[in-house]
């Protein structure tokens, strides 16, 4: 390989990792990506909850999306980000109600009252599926294939 050759591939691949390190990230873009990580963790729960008396092999209740997320939910209203937060905060107490029974072999997790739970899932689902609607035009978010060029360059 000749000197020219290097200085085009190493100006190239400059050119490239500049353009992937400047481009923007977040923002209003991806709130509706937010939003359905957390419809999708109301959705199991929801599910999880109806079928929690019945379950011989109790599971988890889903938090990861909002554990990605909860830093990033500012741009919704008040009320919804503090249901989303009480809503969170009671998955968190049950999963440690549902852990600590798994690890002493003992049935203490069917005392879980989850009627109030239930209600708060309801109303977190229906405030974030008019979000969807009202932003998107759609309850649920479809994401895009990325192009090659969206891959190295970013389509934000």
């Amino acid at each position: 390989m000749d000197a020219g050759a290097i200085i085009l591939i190493a100006s190239l691949a400059i050119i490239i990792l500049l353009f992937s390190l400047l481009r923007r990230r977040g923002g209003p873009k991806k709130y509706p990506e937010v939003v359905q990580y957390l419809i999708w963790d109301i959705k199991l729960n929801q599910a999880l909850a109806a079928s929690f008396a019945a379950r011989e092999k109790v599971k988890y209740f889903e938090e990861n999306g909002w554990l990605l997320n909860k830093q990033k939910i500012g741009f919704l209203s008040e009320s919804t980000k503090d249901m989303l937060k009480e809503l969170f905060g009671l998955v968190e107490e049950y999963n440690k109600i549902i852990k600590d029974s798994r690890k002493n072999k003992d049935t203490a997790y069917r005392a879980i009252n989850l009627t109030h739970f239930q209600e708060l899932l309801g109303k977190c689902r229906n405030e974030l599926e008019d979000w969807m609607l009202k932003n998107t035009g759609n309850k649920e978010y479809q994401q895009k294939s990325p192009s090659l060029t969206g891959f190295f360059l970013g389509d934000n």
